[in-house]
């Protein structure tokens, strides 16, 4: 394994580490608070840095957020964080052709 491909794995640790990082932060805090306490302004915080990880693919929910009111809570978590979570997964495919092809 040649240094090009540990840093690259090594990226993609940290970029993994950090999304299942803020998403354990930001389910112990939606955890933590009552329902009938208002807007969790903490979970929010924590959010905003999620969905700028998950573009272009939150891009929709950026732009129109109550386009996706009548959505359930789980939906929402999903629609909101899944694009991070797929930025990942598509950041490990890409390493893996790259060294693929490099070492064919």
């Amino acid at each position: 394994m040649d240094g090009d491909s540990r840093s690259a794995r090594r990226r993609l640790l940290g970029h993994l580490a950090v999304v299942m990082g803020l998403l354990s932060l930001f389910a112990v805090l939606v955890a933590a608070t009552p329902p009938d306490a208002g807007a969790n302004i903490g979970a929010g915080i924590v959010g905003l840095p999620l969905l700028a990880l998950g573009m272009p693919w939150s891009l929709p929910i950026l732009i129109d957020p109550y386009r996706f009111d009548q959505w359930s809570d789980a939906a929402h978590y999903v629609l909101w964080f899944g694009p991070a979570l797929l930025n990942v997964a598509l950041h490990a495919v890409a390493i893996a052709v790259w060294n693929r092809r490099r070492h064919t």
